[in-house]
Parts: structure tokens; sequence; C-alpha cells
């Protein structure tokens, strides 16, 4: 395995940690190929896009962002490359196949990369965990290679991770406010992206973990249907698209008031704004400018009326759609 982007030797203990990450993707892709869902749970990171993939689609995404089921990889998917830092590592994964070279007398066998095909593990250091790594997300491209629309593979990449072509969902995992709400989601083909379900389901678990606990149990099965249109009525705002309470009350078969109800109430407990970089896709295009007012010493008390009244009108002024939103796919 060649160590990317180091002159000098890694030390003793950057080797370990290199040696265990590329066990850590070994493990993976078997227990991936093997149906074992119970071992990729452990291998996953909470609350990371690998951890929401695992919880919202079982080992669905992973297979095919590993690119298990397409008939070139045959079994041969490997570690190859690894860029490592501290706490942090890209593991590039390729297909390898023995290839007989000439050495003295007789051929041997000597491992080769036949093709840049596979994917990178992003991996997050964790000490205490099996290998020292979890896994933080899986980008269904190596880092020099793109994704092309005209492959079969890349093609259906391409349509899951825009939300155009539908995973099944691990239902045993969501509450009714869940199942409710990511269905829907999904049956409205290229509207919303993987990264925007993810935000979603992380949406209502945050709301849940804000509410009081004897609450908890009453808000999952009261009105499912009105806190899945809240939360999608948000989503759709934090990415900049307009929100119709209207056409959001005939997706879930409740009242335009319902909706706006859910959605303030969500907004007012999380405290979010427009773009809320907790649920939204895209950055605060003012963000900037907060932050230079801060070091300034400025404090617009303005800014915060300004968001509290947003809060309460469930952000009535929406932004335009960035022009290159089309082209966006999937978690970066």
């Amino acid at each position: 395995m060649a160590m990317a982007d180091y002159e000098q030797p890694l030390s003793g203990d950057m080797q370990r940690a290199a040696q265990e990450a590329a066990r850590l993707g070994e493990a993976l892709v078997m227990a991936v190929r093997q149906d074992r869902l119970d071992l990729v749970e452990t291998l996953v990171a909470p609350e990371s896009a690998a951890g929401w993939s695992v919880r919202l689609f079982g080992l669905g995404l992973l297979r095919l962002d590993l690119r298990l089921d397409d008939p070139r990889e045959q079994a041969r998917l490997k570690p190859y490359d690894l860029q490592i830092e501290p706490g942090v590592a890209l593991l590039e994964l390729g297909v390898i196949q023995p290839l007989e070279v000439a050495e003295g007398e007789s051929p041997v066998e000597r491992p080769h990369l036949t093709r840049l095909f596979g994917s990178s593990l992003v991996l997050r250091q964790t000490p205490g965990s099996e290998y020292g790594w979890l896994l933080e997300e899986v980008l269904p491209a190596n880092s020099d290679g793109q994704l092309r629309p005209t492959d079969p593979t890349d093609a259906r990449i391409i349509a899951v991770h825009q939300g155009k072509t539908p995973l099944p969902l691990r239902l045993e995992t969501l509450d009714p406010v869940e199942k409710i709400l990511l269905a829907t989601m999904q049956a409205q083909a290229g509207k919303f992206n993987l990264e925007e379900f993810y935000n979603a389901a992380r949406l209502w678990q945050d709301f849940l973990t804000r509410s009081e606990a004897e609450d908890i149990a009453a808000l999952k099965e009261q009105n499912p249907a009105e806190w899945a249109a809240g939360v999608e009525y948000l989503i759709t705002v934090f990415d900049y698209h307009q929100a119709d309470a209207d056409e959001l009350s005939r997706l879930y078969a409740i009242t335009p008031e319902s909706v706006t109800d859910r959605a303030r109430e969500l907004a007012f407990t999380l405290r979010v704004t427009q773009f809320d970089d907790r649920y939204s896709i895209h950055p605060d295009p003012i963000a900037h400018y907060r932050d230079l007012f801060g070091e300034l010493g400025i404090n617009p008390k303005r800014d915060e009326k300004l968001l509290e009244a947003r809060r309460k009108n469930v952000f009535d002024s929406i932004q335009e759609v960035p022009s290159d939103d089309d082209t966006f796919f999937g978690p970066q």
C-alpha cells in the first residue's frame, strides 16, 4: 500500500495507525459483501454520513457506493492507497488481482492494480474502537477519478445520491414520523438529495432530544404526518426553495395550518435560521460578515430581532436557488 503525500517515512505510531486503517477497510468491504449489518454498525462513526446511511438504508447505500454489485469488481476490491494524518485518513480502494511476472526461472504472481475502479473511505481516528478508526463516509470514486453518467454503475450512484432513485428504507430503525417523512420525500423524485434526507432525520431527532422525556413517546405517535410535514417544510426552506404549505398539506393529508404550526414549533425549539449549518446543504451567505463584525467588536442587535421574526414567520422570505444547485449530488 502506498502512503501518499509523505516524503519522510511514517513514524512507528503512524505506521501502526495506517495498518489499522487498512484493516478496517478490508473488514468493512467483507462485512458489507457478506450482509453483516451487525458488524458494519460497529465500524461506522455515530452521527456521521456513514452512520446515517446505515440507520436509514441498512447496507443498501454502502453496497452501491462500494460498487460491490458491479461485475467488474469480481470480489477483488481491496485497499491500495492511503493518505493519513493525525486524526483522519483517506483510504482508497481498487480492484487488485494477481499478475504473473518473470522472476528467476519460473513466473510468480504479484498483486496488480488493474484499474482505479473503486471508492474512497473517509476514516476518523477513534481510540478504543476495534481498529482504532471508524468510518465517516464512503465516497463513490477514487481521489483522481470521476463519475461518468454513461457508466451503468456510476449512473445509478448519481441517481441515488440525487434522490432520483429511492433506496429501501430500514424501517425497523425509524419512528412513525421518520417513516412518513422519508417515504414522502423519496416519492418526490429528484427534489431532495441524500444529504437532505440525513438532515431531515437529524432535525427530527434533535427536536426529540430537546423535548421533555415524558413527551417523546407522545410526540412520535401524536399526528406523525403533521410533524413530518413540518420537518419537510423547514428542510425545503433551508435549501433555498419556496415551501408551499398548501402543497405539503395535500401530500401529508393534513391542513395547511398544521404544516406551519409544526414547522414553527420545530424552528422555535431548535432555534434554527434559514441558513442553519446543522440542517442546510448551503452555507450562510453572510456568515463571513457575522464573523467579521465579531472580530471588530460589533454586535448588531437587529440581527437577533430579524432572526426571531423569521422564526415566528417560519422564514417567509426565501433566497433564490444557487445556479449550481442542479449539479449538486449527495454528501460532500
